[in-house]
């Protein structure tokens, strides 16, 4: 039997979908057994404030001037991980799925960039490198280039384990 295909759009963006899910993981987040990833949720939350510098110092750099950006181009919304991320982490929550407007930008994106704190934006916005700020990295020295790879890893193994934690918690 061949898989499933893959949604065409975001998860959890019909009626009643969004509260549905954001009630069983408050339940799930809830749980006593999960305790290991609501720890881990919140080392990933200081992972990525740590990596906040690197990436706003790409973004001031690259993209006020881009002509294809990110915001505009790519269509994303929070996913499992995300959701349950900020559950976990006791954030605060987002009152639907992100929706775009035929040929509209993220709705989140302002004059100034992302009107979301870093660790609110699905994970994809705090970890994705355009091809400018690859390049542009190669000006950067190299124990800063380190630091940044470093601290992108560090954050996606929290993620993964904060994910597996929760999957054990909730057996």
């Amino acid at each position: 039997m061949p898989p499933a295909p893959m949604p065409s759009g975001p998860p959890w963006s019909g009626p009643g979908q969004w509260a549905q899910a954001n009630q069983a993981l408050d339940a799930l987040s809830r749980l006593p057994a999960c305790a290991p990833a609501r720890s881990l949720a919140h080392e990933f939350a200081a992972a990525r404030l740590a990596l906040a510098p690197f990436m706003e110092r790409l973004c001031a750099a690259t993209c006020p001037r881009c002509l294809d950006p990110c915001c505009v181009r790519a269509r994303l919304w929070w996913g499992f991980a995300d959701l349950a991320f900020l559950h976990l982490a006791g954030l605060p929550l987002p009152l639907k799925q992100i929706s775009y407007a035929p040929g509209g930008a993220c709705p989140h994106l302002g004059p100034h960039g992302c009107r979301l704190a870093r660790p609110l934006r699905p994970w994809v916005c705090d970890w994705h490198l355009c091809p400018a700020q690859k390049a542009r990295l190669g000006g950067w020295q190299e124990a800063e280039r380190r630091e940044l790879s470093q601290e992108l890893e560090r954050a996606r193994a929290l993620r993964k384990k904060m994910v597996e934690a929760l999957v054990e918690g909730a057996g």
